[in-house]
């Protein structure tokens, strides 16, 4: 998980930094604020910090994701808050809270949770399916790459994908080194990342991808007919965005994926 950081003096951003990489939690990994990527947490030193163009210019649903760095709480109780000076314990107790609101992140569950990432943005969701149909996003569609073995499921998912209120080009892949020579040479708005597959794995195919400084804040939807609640923890360590077990069910494919086709309009450039 990125953590980015704004505002902090040199001295504090060098402890922030030794914090990080000291803590126990390895998800952890500090990065340079950039409007254009946006890390998953965002750090803000101070609160007068929130005024300033770059922070109060960021999407509206971002701002569950900022935390603010100060010796008194915020004025405003919808930011989280960490208490300054730095103190280890402080910082990694937040940075887990906070990764638990946004990702409904349970290790310890025997079924995996019906939220992830994307629920927040179910209200945009309804939102949205209030409009009329010529007031919605001006993205004219969406490019997606399924990576699965089985060309069954492959044209499964690209049935579904058809379901969406716009276009949808969809590119195929049968294996991890097929996907990675794809991403490497297209853009895509979010990918399906089956997990058993020949060759490299899909947890190694994801943790790969992440690498991939334009693949940071794309959506991987990762797959697998093993219900396991390890699976989807591995997933999430390799940098999955959220997790769908086959066969693929309608109903929860389609909430799925109207949360994730929601983050792509709210945050990611056309």
């Amino acid at each position: 998980m990125n953590i980015g950081s704004f505002g902090f003096p040199a001295d504090q951003l060098v402890k922030l930094e030794k914090i990080i990489k000291l803590s126990k939690n390895n998800r952890y990994q500090l990065v340079d604020f950039d409007a254009a990527a946006l890390p998953d947490l965002l750090l803000v030193f101070e609160e007068d910090a929130l005024q300033s163009d770059d922070i109060s210019n960021l999407p509206r649903g971002y701002q569950s994701r900022l935390i603010v760095v100060s010796q008194k709480k915020p004025s405003d109780d919808q930011y989280a808050h960490i208490g300054y000076p730095l103190v280890s314990s402080r910082v990694v107790r937040a940075l887990d809270q906070m990764t638990n609101e946004n990702e409904e992140y349970v290790a310890d569950t025997t079924e995996a949770e019906e939220d992830n990432v994307f629920s927040k943005y179910d209200e945009q969701i309804e939102q949205a399916n209030a409009m009329p149909a010529d007031a919605g996003s001006d993205r004219s569609g969406y490019s997606v790459l399924v990576v699965d073995d089985s060309a069954p499921m492959q044209q499964a998912l690209a049935q579904e994908l058809t379901n969406l209120s716009l276009p949808v080009n969809v590119d195929f892949a049968d294996c991890g080194e097929d996907a990675l020579e794809k991403v490497e040479n297209n853009h895509y708005d979010f990918l399906f990342l089956d997990i058993v597959m020949p060759g490299i794995d899909g947890f190694e195919t994801c943790t790969r991808m992440r690498e991939r400084p334009e693949l940071k804040k794309t959506p991987i939807i990762m797959l697998s007919s093993k219900n396991s609640p390890l699976d989807e923890v591995k997933g999430i360590m390799a940098g999955c965005s959220t997790y769908l077990t086959k066969p693929i069910n309608h109903e929860e494919f389609q909430k799925v994926i109207k949360r994730v086709s929601t983050w792509v309009d709210e945050f990611k450039p056309q």
